[in-house]
C-alpha cells in the first residue's frame, strides 16, 4: 500500500513566499495511494531561493522549455530556479520564478502508480483539500481543459492575509502537472496559465534559464 505525502511548500511555492507557516500535507487518502514524506531540507532550500537566488525581475516575458517535463510556458523575464526531488514512489521537478510582486511555479510529479484508476474528480478534490489545509480558504474552483486532458483551476487565500493565489492541475498519464501563481491580482496569472503547452519534443538545445537544485 503506497501513500505519498508531499508538503505544501512543493506545490505552493508562490504562497510559501508570503505564507511561510503553511504546513499542510498533500495526500490522496481515499485509496491510500501515497506515503513518502518529502525531505525536510526543502524548507531551508526554498528559504534560500526566496532570499534572492531567483528574484531579479525585469520587464517582459520569455518562453521557457522543459525537455524533461515535455512542456513550454511563458514566464516573467527573471531567473528561474529548478528544484528536484526523488523517491521510490515518485519524482518531482519544479520551476520557480519570483518577481517580488508575484511568484510563479510550474512543475510536475511523476508517479509510479497509475492515478487514472481513480475518478479524476477524486484525485483533484483530495489533492486540493489537503493542499489548502486549515489556514487557507478555497474561494472558487472550475473545470478546465488542456487539449484532451481535463483539469481544474482553483483560487484560494490565506485567512489571515489578502494574498490571492491561483492553481491549475492537469493529470496526464502518471504525471500530475501543477501551475501556481501567488498574488495573482498583481501578477498575470491568465498569461502564465494560458501559455502552458504540452510538447512531444521541444528543442535539442532548449533555453537554459534554470538554476538547478537537487534534493
Amino acid at each position: 500500500m503506497n501513500r505519498l505525502s508531499v508538503k505544501v511548500v512543493i506545490f505552493g511555492l508562490g504562497v510559501m513566499t508570503y505564507i511561510p507557516k503553511v504546513d499542510a500535507t498533500i495526500a490522496l487518502s481515499p485509496k491510500q495511494l501515497f506515503a513518502t514524506p518529502l525531505q525536510a531540507e526543502i524548507l531551508s532550500l526554498l528559504t534560500e531561493v526566496d532570499s534572492g537566488i531567483s528574484a531579479i525581475a525585469t520587464s517582459g516575458w520569455k518562453k521557457f522549455y522543459s525537455n524533461e517535463g515535455n512542456f513550454s510556458i511563458f514566464v516573467p523575464d527573471t531567473s528561474v530556479t529548478n528544484l528536484n526531488s526523488q523517491s521510490e514512489e515518485y519524482s518531482i521537478s519544479i520551476y520557480y520564478a519570483d518577481t517580488k510582486k508575484s511568484s510563479y511555479i510550474v512543475g510536475y510529479v511523476d508517479y509510479k502508480i497509475d492515478l487514472n484508476k481513480l475518478p479524476l474528480s477524486e484525485v483533484y478534490d483530495n489533492f486540493l483539500k489537503e493542499f489548502l489545509g486549515n489556514e487557507v480558504k478555497l474561494l472558487k474552483q472550475q473545470n478546465i481543459q488542456l487539449g484532451q486532458y481535463s483539469g481544474i483551476e482553483a483560487e484560494y487565500r490565506n485567512e489571515n492575509q489578502d494574498i490571492i493565489a491561483n492553481i491549475r492541475l492537469f493529470l496526464v498519464g502518471k504525471r500530475l502537472y501543477v501551475l501556481d501563481v501567488s498574488n495573482s491580482k498583481s501578477g498575470d496569472a491568465t498569461q502564465f496559465f494560458n501559455s502552458f503547452k504540452l510538447e512531444n519534443k521541444i528543442k535539442d538545445n532548449p533555453t537554459k534559464i534554470a538554476i538547478k537544485m537537487f534534493l
